[in-house]
């Protein structure tokens, strides 16, 4: 009976370190994350610069959509496996009309 209220937190522990992708917060997310970080660049080029992340991830910094001004740049963090597990806009521009912003047009997740 009493080894019933430790095991508790240790599965939480064990559980938590299972996540492979982040909930996703926006369209972009929603598009990206859990897939191949080889299937993004494939379809919008190489990233400009990429560093070791924290748990043997690598931060990619993309910019591309030069089109119409100011670019979309994003900041993905990829798995050792190479599955994007989280992807933020830095510099995006919101559409003045509520529409989708630059970077979710670009990178098809309008």
């Amino acid at each position: 009976m009493r080894i019933r209220p430790l095991l508790l937190p240790i599965l939480a522990v064990v559980l938590s370190a299972c996540t492979t992708a982040s909930v996703a917060s926006n369209p972009i997310e929603a598009r990206w994350n859990g897939k191949s970080a080889g299937d993004f660049f494939a379809a919008f080029g190489p990233q400009v610069s990429d560093t070791s992340g924290p748990g043997g991830t690598t931060l990619y910094t993309w910019r591309g959509g030069f089109g119409s001004g100011r670019p979309c740049t994003v900041q993905l963090t990829v798995g050792k496996d190479y599955t994007i597990r989280s992807i933020q806009a830095v510099s995006d521009r919101r559409d003045p009309k509520g529409g989708p912003s630059h970077c979710e047009k670009t990178l098809d997740a309008a």
